[in-house]
C-alpha cells in the first residue's frame, strides 16, 4: 500500500498544473497546450534586453524565440506560412496579430520572466495600464522597427494563440 501511494505521488508530482500554459488553436479549436515547463524542456531560453514600448524603458527578460514557440505549438515551419495570421490572446481580453512573415523574423520573443524584478514569478506592473501584471507570458520584440506603430503585436498576459490561414 505504501509503495502504491509513493508511486502515485511520484507520478502526480510530474504534473505541470502549477505552470502557466499557452493554448494553441487553429480557427478557434484547441490543438495543443504547452506549459512553461514544457517550453523550458523543449526550447532554449534567452536573456534578452530591449526597449519596452509598454514600460517605456529598457527591460530585461528571460524569453523563448517566438518562431520556435509557434513551430513547437503547431508542428509547422512558420516560414512556410508567410500569409498566416497568428492572433495573440491576452487574459484581459486584448488581442493582436502577427503574420507568419512577421513571426518568422528574428527579434520576436515570448517572455516568461522579468529579470528586472526579484523572484522568478514576479513582474514589473504596467503602470500606464492600471497596474496590470504582464504575466504569464509577454510577446516582445528586440528590433528597433518592430514596434506597434509598424503593426507588431506586444500583448502581455498571453494565454492563447489562434492560427488562421
Amino acid at each position: 500500500m505504501v509503495l502504491g501511494l509513493t508511486t502515485l505521488t511520484a507520478c502526480s508530482s510530474n504534473n505541470d498544473d502549477d505552470s502557466p500554459a499557452i493554448s494553441f488553436r487553429v480557427s478557434g479549436s484547441e490543438v495543443k497546450v504547452l506549459s512553461r515547463n514544457d517550453l523550458k524542456n523543449e526550447l532554449t531560453s534567452h536573456a534578452i534586453s530591449y526597449y519596452d514600448t509598454v514600460h517605456h524603458k529598457t527591460k530585461n527578460m528571460q524569453a523563448f524565440v517566438l518562431k520556435e514557440v509557434l513551430e513547437l505549438g503547431y508542428s509547422i515551419d512558420v516560414e512556410s506560412k508567410p500569409n498566416a495570421q497568428f492572433m495573440f490572446m491576452a487574459l484581459d481580453g486584448f488581442q493582436d496579430s502577427a503574420t507568419g512573415a512577421q513571426a518568422a523574423e528574428a527579434g520576436g520573443y515570448i517572455a516568461f520572466e522579468d529579470l528586472d524584478v526579484e523572484g522568478s514569478e514576479n513582474w514589473e506592473l504596467v503602470a500606464s495600464e492600471n497596474n496590470n501584471n504582464p504575466a504569464p507570458f509577454y510577446v516582445v520584440w528586440t528590433g528597433t522597427s518592430q514596434v506597434p506603430v509598424n503593426s507588431y503585436p506586444w500583448p502581455y498576459q498571453l494565454f492563447a494563440v489562434n492560427l488562421t490561414e
